[in-house]
């Protein structure tokens, strides 16, 4: 057995695989650290601290089976490792496709990879990060069972197709990973005056049937799954809407995506707010993109095969387009950049066009400048992960705090808790004055409080302060149940056990001139009992 192995591992795995494998965990361990190995929250952690993330209804039906091999718990440390682990796989698979050599290149790309700025959001959602992850590994081999030297494969087809099906199936945002992918892959084989143009366009209705295939499927097992587990599509990010395509949805998701990827580049405005080093790096890698893509037209010739010229520039036009996918597709849907994992592709394959068509001293020029990219999105990773930790500790404090300012009101005859208005969050400026949230780039999503609405609140004070009455404690009655948001991106009709008013009562609290009257939290007037309610003014509503 361990000759097998042995001889498996030095004649069958590619040295560059290895280096890509390892290169990519290192890194991922040592960008990540700090969320691997603390336990800080972000706003949807407060409901999946135990989830089985069957989320069905948001057209995830592969999610809670991909999650379930590091257990339904928020395991940060666990789930970390498998997350770096599908993404070394992942760097491998993609070294294969873009046929990588040079050990420095290969590096970098692993770096680019695991510290793109998609990922890091990705772990403020860390119970799903390993699943998130393996839908991306899927959609990279779904590109290597697909390259040109399988055009002639039907069982490369449905393999290809199926890892589409199954990466959809777990997160829709990453078939944009598959397609950007395909199209470097496609741009690299264009340069390569050894591939045929009838190839070429052989692999393109190839790759139709690989879509139209996995996708379908996907589609299918989806309404499927919701016929056998009853339940609707949800309204969270247009998911509901898929399928509602048009003339007008086409229209308005080519505007969309075009300018959501130049702001995705650029961060902000910079005829406001400057240029931030985010955005200079960034534009650094598109000069050095359309210069590598130059050079390889020019000393290939292609400037003078004018089909093929067509073809290049049909791919790049479409790169901001699949990148942002699915406004075509769901049109309610807003895009994070958990979901943008496609675009670090780029980066990468900048380095691949200058390994390949740029001189000596451009290549140098090229991976220092790739590895400046990468220490940014690293100290980037970081600076969101200090503030995260630091959201917690003070929604932890204030948690504690109003927690305590109920109990104080509380005589045994309370049954109900009534927050009116919401706590103070950072404002749109802070979020881009540097001074205030320190260089961040498209991860600007980062909360001041967890305790911002009051469903936040809720879910708070359950999950870590156990919070209840002492009417319910005393009585043994039954908590009331509190039925989540059909918004969210949880089962529809979850349910927490929480002494909270209706919605209804809510309201009709926050309209009536006792509440009027109250001051704001954390004034000494700003928690009252109303009848059989504590009501916590936190702002006017």
């Amino acid at each position: 057995m361990g000759n097998w192995i042995d001889g498996l591992w030095h004649s069958q795995i590619k040295k560059n695989w290895k280096i890509a494998f390892f290169s990519a965990c290192i890194m991922g361990l040592l960008v990540h650290m700090y969320k691997f190995t603390n336990s800080f929250v972000y706003f949807d952690t407060l409901y999946n601290y135990y989830s089985s993330q069957n989320l069905v209804g948001s057209g995830r039906w592969l999610l809670s089976a991909a999650c379930a091999l590091s257990s339904y718990f928020d395991l940060p440390w666990l789930n970390g490792l498998a997350a770096v682990f599908f993404m070394g796989l992942t760097a491998a698979v993609v070294t294969d496709v873009l046929d990588m050599e040079n050990p420095y290149l290969i590096v970098l790309s692993s770096g680019l990879l695991v510290s793109f700025p998609a990922i890091t959001e990705t772990m403020f959602f860390e119970y799903a990060a390993d699943g998130y992850m393996l839908a991306m590994l899927l959609s990279a081999l779904a590109v290597r069972f697909s390259t040109m030297e399988h055009l002639r494969s039907g069982r490369h087809l449905l393999l290809s197709a199926a890892c589409i099906c199954l990466s959809c199936g777990i997160y829709q945002a990453y078939l944009s990973f598959a397609l950007v992918l395909a199209i470097c892959y496609f741009l690299g084989m264009l340069m390569d005056r050894r591939c045929m143009l009838s190839q070429c366009l052989k692999w393109i209705g190839f790759q139709a049937c690989v879509y139209v295939l996995g996708l379908v499927a996907y589609y299918g097992i989806w309404q499927l799954a919701l016929e056998v587990n009853g339940v609707s599509a949800l309204d969270y990010q247009g998911v509901s809407q898929t399928g509602a395509v048009g003339l007008g949805t086409i229209v308005a998701g080519i505007r969309q995506s075009l300018v959501s990827f130049l702001l995705f580049l650029i961060e902000q405005n910079p005829l406001r707010y400057g240029f931030s080093f985010y955005a200079v790096l960034n534009i650094g890698v598109v000069l050095v993109f359309l210069a590598g893509i130059g050079m390889g037209v020019y000393r290939g010739g292609l400037h003078r095969q004018k089909l093929r010229l067509l073809l290049m520039v049909v791919c790049l036009a479409a790169v901001p387009l699949v990148c942002y996918i699915c406004y075509f597709v769901s049109p309610g849907v807003t895009y994070f950049t958990r979901m943008l994992q496609s675009v670090a592709l780029l980066y990468l394959f900048a380095g691949v066009l200058w390994q390949r068509v740029g001189g000596k001293i451009g290549r140098k020029v090229v991976f220092l400048l790739l590895a400046a990219v990468i220490w940014n999105q690293t100290v980037m990773a970081n600076v969101c992960y200090l503030y995260l930790d630091r959201s917690y500790e003070q929604s932890y404090a204030d948690a504690q705090e109003i927690a305590t300012r109920i109990h104080m009101e509380d005589d045994g005859t309370v049954k109900y808790v009534a927050f009116v208005g919401f706590l103070d969050t950072i404002s749109e400026e802070d979020y881009q004055d540097d001074a205030k949230l320190g260089t961040l780039g498209p991860l600007k999503l980062v909360y001041k409080a967890e305790l911002q609405y009051d469903e936040h609140i809720i879910l708070f004070m359950r999950q870590y302060l156990d919070f209840t009455l002492s009417y319910y404690r005393e009585t043994g009655e039954p908590v009331p149940l509190m039925e989540l948001e059909d918004a969210a991106p949880v089962p529809k009709g979850t349910q927490i056990p929480f002494p909270i008013v209706s919605r209804q009562r809510a309201q009709e609290l926050s309209d009536s001139s006792q509440v009027k009257n109250m001051g704001i939290w954390p004034r000494k007037d700003s928690v009252q009992r109303i009848g059989d309610t504590i009501v916590v003014k936190l702002s006017e509503p």
